[in-house]
């Protein structure tokens, strides 16, 4: 059941007004005229409220969009600081027009807020992005060559390799 309010929201991530007030980027006081219900919350603090609801786990890994709605930037932003290394992303295998999707974890968002946010980075300090052609043309043998050298199954191996999703080993 998701949440309608943000009491309900912020009794359900067990915060105190204050905290949930520095976690949607708010003052105190304006949290605690809307928590009270003197007045109705903008649409779009509800709407990050319950995506922290929803997404409690900091370590899963989210599409860079959700974690923009989650820490509050410009999902641009997070693409540029992926590209750039400022963000540690992992690359799902799905595509979208033939570009590489990357997804973080909203820990790792965090930290790049934290780091770098509103941050210059110089034309020389910037990673070139990810493209298929980085990709080796052997890497399913190597991916079963180390599944292999481990002794696991496949199912086993797609534990091991964790969020990259089953798609990867299988």
């Amino acid at each position: 059941m998701t949440p309608k309010t943000l009491r309900e929201c912020r009794e359900a991530l067990g915060f105190s007004q204050s905290a949930f007030a520095a976690e949607l980027a708010v003052s105190r006081e304006t949290y605690r005229v809307w928590d009270s219900g003197r007045r109705p919350a903008p649409s779009q603090i509800v709407d990050r409220a319950r995506l922290l609801v929803e997404h409690r786990n900091d370590q899963a890994l989210l599409p860079l969009g959700v974690v923009a709605l989650l820490i509050g930037v410009h999902v641009r932003t997070l693409r540029n600081a992926a590209r750039d290394g400022r963000l540690a992303v992992t690359h799902n295998t799905r595509t979208t027009f033939r570009r590489l999707r990357a997804r973080a974890t909203p820990a790792n968002a965090r930290l790049f807020r934290q780091s770098y946010y509103g941050r210059k980075v110089r034309t020389q300090d910037r990673r070139s992005p990810l493209t298929w052609s980085m990709i080796p043309l052997d890497y399913g043998d190597r991916i079963r060559a180390l599944r292999q050298s481990l002794g696991v199954s496949q199912a086993r191996f797609a534990e091991l390799v964790g969020p990259a999703s089953k798609a990867v080993v299988y």
